[in-house]
């Protein structure tokens, strides 16, 4: 049987029309076969069938509708041929087309607080003078580099066969005078004349859903440009454990996800490149923050024990390897380096924002929280520092909820309730679905009126008094249970109505309740009440984005004063940015990951309790509704 996935995707900035033809005996879904053979189709809960996102067109005939499709597709999807990847199987030749995801929309956070350090990276320039060769000297061009580097001072120097290959016209080519790029003793490049005042590093923040990178002038500590686009490896899973699983099933699977998440970097990459001019391989420097899965997972090193107890990963030190080792599309002999990890969920980002933010270094009690699919969370106070890490799940970015979606164009971002609803939508658009700010404005909003009882029940329209109509109309009953209408089909892009479903507000209970019951784990390690805090530090892009009225609002994070909450933004890609120009600040992340304490959630007693206490909203009074 024949499959013809169809497909659009950008090329050099245009859209084109992509086809492939595939072999399939019919025992596989159309999900399957599409990642056994590099098609990528979005499915954040990892094709498990839950999040109803991976859908297709398809034209050919296919299995039973299943009773999940029913459920999660309606039925003018059906009627329109659309069915689920993961349980749609060809019976004969079909035609899929896999429908243009939000990802080329998406609002990327790439700054963050900024730390001034003096530029003194580990890597130099420096311009030499070999001896040229004479008839009475027959030494050959590498020993005679080697010794003008040792008359320098640099003894034991490496040079690669790659730059062996080409040393003899760089040599010629300006009389003998080159410039030599050094890590230590590896040679990292070797270049025709005086190329000192050209050095240059990129600084890569892997996040599970996004990649950001920046190439930074090593010189001048100066970014000279940043570019981000989605995680590649986002098509087989929203989550950390989705991808594990994935990658535990064998060698090709493992070996998939790292050519997805390599070509993501190569495509920043190649976008810095189109913006600066400068080649990809004049850079001879990287560093990589991610957690620890996703430095796993770029390295090809299987990440599947860091997801059985006891939560072991393959190593736990800054990892340094070659580029062209990995495929990195830059000078294949640059070294780059991983930032230490601390545990299985608390990784190299987390030191990087650690790094930047100075955390171990700050007076006073300190806790700083990285909201994302997984939540990493620290504490310092009294030069102690204690991290853990929740599995908040993907319901912050706006996965696995019914009308959700991540934070690009069409996603609505900010909620207000008066007498009726108002909305904020990226891009001032026509509103495509919830991202998800504008999911934690919604519910804290829906409490502050009292549509949501602290148990995170939806009350009925019957039981709710001294509402307007028009708020209460938008209140009805769904396929499971109550649900409420954020934007009617009428204003909305597609024509569908925009809900919050019972279901959708629990998804929201269990990622909240997990981050705000690590921060009461780390309080208790250090003995310290919400009134003690004295700074709350927000990591990331959704920490950079959601109200912080609404997070306290819904009991996300400790009730302290909002003016003690900030804003850092993506500190972990400015932590990789520091220890990119600066050896000091990577040698102190070294320092930093080996002493910070770390508190496995899941050995405590007390961990269930206080995650059942946290899924409970805060009660609203009236005097604090106003």
């Amino acid at each position: 049987m024949q499959v013809t996935f169809i497909w659009h995707e950008q090329i050099d900035g245009r859209w084109s029309q992509q086809q492939k033809q595939v072999t399939t005996t019919g025992d596989m879904t159309i999900l399957r076969l599409a990642r056994e053979h590099d098609i990528k189709i979005d499915a954040t809960c990892g094709g498990r069938g839950r999040c109803g996102r991976c859908k297709v067109v398809v034209d050919g005939l296919l299995n039973e509708i299943s009773k999940v499709e029913e459920q999660l597709l309606t039925k003018e999807e059906l009627a329109r041929g659309i069915r689920l990847a993961c349980y749609a199987r060809p019976l004969g030749d079909i035609k899929a087309s896999i429908p243009t995801s939000e990802t080329e929309l998406l609002q990327i956070l790439t700054e963050g607080s900024e730390q001034a350090v003096a530029a003194a990276p580990d890597i130099v320039k420096q311009f030499v003078t070999v001896e040229k060769p004479l008839l009475e000297t027959p030494d050959g061009d590498r020993e005679r580099l080697l010794e003008a580097l040792e008359q320098s001072g640099q003894k034991d120097c490496q040079i690669p066969l790659q730059i062996m290959s080409g040393l003899p016209e760089v040599l010629r080519k300006e009389d003998h005078q080159v410039t030599v790029t050094r890590w230590g003793n590896h040679i990292v490049a070797v270049e025709s004349g005086d190329t000192t005042g050209e050095l240059f590093g990129l600084a890569f923040d892997i996040g599970t859903t996004t990649v950001v990178g920046g190439l930074i002038d090593l010189h001048q500590g100066k970014e000279l440009a940043v570019a981000a686009r989605l995680n590649g490896q986002a098509a087989y899973g929203a989550d950390v454990i989705s991808r594990i699983e994935y990658a535990s099933n064998g060698t090709s699977q493992l070996r998939r996800l790292q050519r997805a998440v390599i070509d993501t970097l190569n495509g920043v990459a190649a976008e810095i490149h189109e913006k600066t001019g400068i080649s990809p391989n004049k850079v001879c420097r990287v560093v990589i923050v991610g957690n620890t899965c996703m430095q796993h997972l770029a390295l090809g090193v299987s990440p599947t024990y860091i997801a059985r107890s006891p939560y072991t990963p393959a190593f736990s030190n800054r990892f340094d390897v070659k580029a062209g080792q990995l495929g990195l599309a830059v000078n294949p002999e640059a070294p780059v380096t991983f930032l230490p990890n601390v545990a299985g969920f608390v990784g190299g980002d987390t030191v990087g924002v650690v790094v930047a933010t100075e955390l171990a270094h700050q007076k006073g009690r300190i806790l700083m929280v990285d909201i994302g699919t997984n939540g990493e969370i620290v504490m310092s106070w009294g030069g102690r520092m204690v991290s853990c890490s929740t599995a908040a799940g993907p319901a912050f970015e706006g996965a696995q909820i019914s009308s959700g979606m991540r934070a690009g164009e069409g996603a609505i971002e900010f909620v207000e309730i008066g007498d009726d609803i108002e909305v904020a939508v990226i891009g001032k658009t026509q509103p495509r679905g919830i991202c998800g700010s504008g999911l934690i404005d919604l519910v804290a909003e829906l409490l502050k009126v009292g549509i949501i009882d602290e148990t995170g029940r939806l009350q009925d329209a019957a039981e709710l008094q001294g509402l307007s109509p028009e708020l209460l109309k938008r209140i009805r009953l769904g396929e499971a249970g109550n649900e409420f209408v954020v934007v009617w089909g009428e204003e909305a892009a597609d024509g569908s109505d925009i809900v919050l479903t019972q279901r959708d507000i629990r998804e929201l209970q269990l990622a909240k309740g997990a981050i705000r019951a690590g921060t009461m784990i780390l309080q208790q390690v250090l003995d310290i009440k919400d009134e003690d805090i004295d700074e709350l530090l927000l990591a990331g892009a959704f920490g950079n984005y959601i109200r912080k009225e609404s997070a306290m609002q819904m009991g996300l994070l400790p009730q302290v004063p909002l003016e003690k909450v900030r804003s850092v933004g993506n500190a972990a890609r400015v932590g990789a940015r520091l220890c990119l120009i600066s050896q000091g600040k990577l040698e102190e992340a070294s320092r930093l990951a080996r002493s910070m304490d770390y508190v496995e959630l899941s050995g405590r007693p007390d961990f269930q309790e206080a995650f059942m206490n946290a899924m409970l909203f805060p009660q609203i009074t009236c005097e604090s509704a106003r």
